[in-house]
């Protein structure tokens, strides 16, 4: 079970054995810590340190948002020294290169479906629309197309080429969004105040997106260190100081199948508008209302079911399993392939 705790005034501590929320001294719910996986902190909300010492003993992920970044309290690393291992030596070797490739791959077949099926929606209603759209879906493909010949014996040889396919991916895909995004949400491309980076959105819609990231990049940190990896030594993402790069890495397979997706429904059924936001030096912030709103939306959208390698498992479980996965194919055991869905 998956717990979120937000709003001024709410208090987490331990009562004869169990976990307690109060809000204003009231008790307004109790849990069994075997019960659960997760307890996410949002807003000035409190938690007792007995409290983080019952969890964690548990296995409970603790995680605190706060506005674009995250800190997250968490059980000792599991797993085994030959996994560790293993990462650390693909990265000079072909697995470094495959697992580089194929988290591009699959992100770009993810930005593929979210185009294709938004063209689907619209090709009675806004036929010009649907083309531009199905025209964007094939410039992708054409970029997946060039990235599947690319090869070299190890990451370091070939990563700027594979970003570069991947930038000009995503490129195409964001300047589809924009053409569906109404004009007064101000969307105008992935980009933030800092040249180059999405960081400190200038727009609601960036500011959205950016605080779904950082739900969805705790999500994965949780997976790579339960799979038994190092989060921090990535493929595709280069070693930078306190960056969890394969975290990252996973995250480009689940990007658009989870918060894109919820984003863009939020926009569509206007249940976020652009005054859902607060700018201050330049950058937007959203509103606590906003963030409570998209917060629920992504978990529950975690929660979901897919279909994954013939199974019907949650969206949580399948970031677990690619993690799994890079893992295994690490140790030989089997080939990697990420992550995508056709919707």
């Amino acid at each position: 079970m998956r717990i979120v705790i937000d709003g001024f005034g709410k208090f987490v501590g331990i009562e004869n054995g169990l976990i307690v929320v109060k809000e204003k001294g009231k008790m307004i719910a109790k849990y069994k810590p075997e019960e659960l996986n997760q307890l996410v902190i949002s807003g000035k909300s409190a938690i007792s340190s007995e409290a983080i010492k019952m969890l964690v003993s548990n296995r409970v992920d603790v995680v605190f948002l706060i506005g674009e970044t995250f800190a997250r309290i968490s059980g000792p690393l599991i797993g085994t020294v030959k996994t560790r291992r293993e990462q650390y030596l693909a990265y000079n070797d072909k697995r470094g290169v495959k697992i580089g490739k194929e988290v591009v791959s699959a992100k770009m077949r993810n930005q593929s479906a979210i185009l294709f099926n938004l063209a689907k929606s619209r090709k009675e209603t806004k036929p010009e629309i649907a083309e531009e759209l199905l025209r964007s879906r094939d410039e992708i493909e054409v970029c997946r197309e060039e990235l599947s010949k690319i090869d070299a014996e190890k990451i370091e040889d070939v990563r700027e080429k594979i970003l570069g396919l991947e930038g000009k991916a995503s490129e195409v895909y964001w300047d589809s969004i924009g053409r569906i995004i109404p004009p007064e949400y101000g969307f105008k491309g992935r980009k933030g105040v800092d040249a180059g980076s999405p960081r400190y959105a200038q727009d609601i819609v960036n500011a959205m997106l950016n605080y779904g990231y950082t739900i969805l990049f705790s999500e994965c940190v949780k997976a790579i260190e339960l799979a038994g990896l190092d989060p921090y030594a990535g493929f595709l993402h280069a070693d930078r100081s306190g960056r969890a790069s394969l975290a990252v890495d996973l995250m480009e397979c689940f990007r658009q199948q989870i918060v894109d997706r919820v984003v863009l429904k939020l926009i569509g059924h206007s249940q976020i508008k652009p005054e859902d936001c607060t700018t201050k030096n330049f950058v937007c912030n959203l509103k606590d209302n906003a963030k409570r709103l998209l917060l629920s939306e992504i978990l529950k959208r975690l929660e979901e079911n897919t279909q994954y390698r013939g199974k019907n498992i949650s969206f949580s479980s399948a970031i677990l399993a690619q993690a799994r996965e890079i893992s295994a194919f690490l140790n030989g055991k089997e080939d990697y392939v990420g992550f995508s869905q056709n919707w």
